[in-house]
């Protein structure tokens, strides 16, 4: 469960894997709002603010608070912890 790769080499979210999948495409999507991109229907910033509860007035102020919950959730691993592993 999580990411398979197929025998013709295409990658395939299955599993828990659509959700981090969806949960790190948020991440990007708020990294986009923060500059200044726009999208349709719902922003990422009121997607990520209905799925978590954190609060926050802007994309740019919900970036770290985002990094650190998707950290709690075992989503997100800081590069030291893959360095001291690897």
């Amino acid at each position: 469960m999580g990411i398979e790769v197929t025998e013709t080499g295409a990658i395939v979210a299955t599993g828990d894997g659509i959700k981090v999948f969806q949960l790190l495409a948020l991440k990007g999507a708020l990294k986009m709002e923060a500059i200044g991109m726009r999208r349709r229907g719902k922003s990422a910033l009121s997607i990520v603010k209905s799925m978590t509860g954190l609060k926050a007035r802007t994309a740019e102020d919900m970036i770290p608070k985002y990094e650190s919950w998707l950290r709690e959730m075992g989503v997100l691993v800081d590069k030291e912890v893959i360095d001291e592993a690897g």
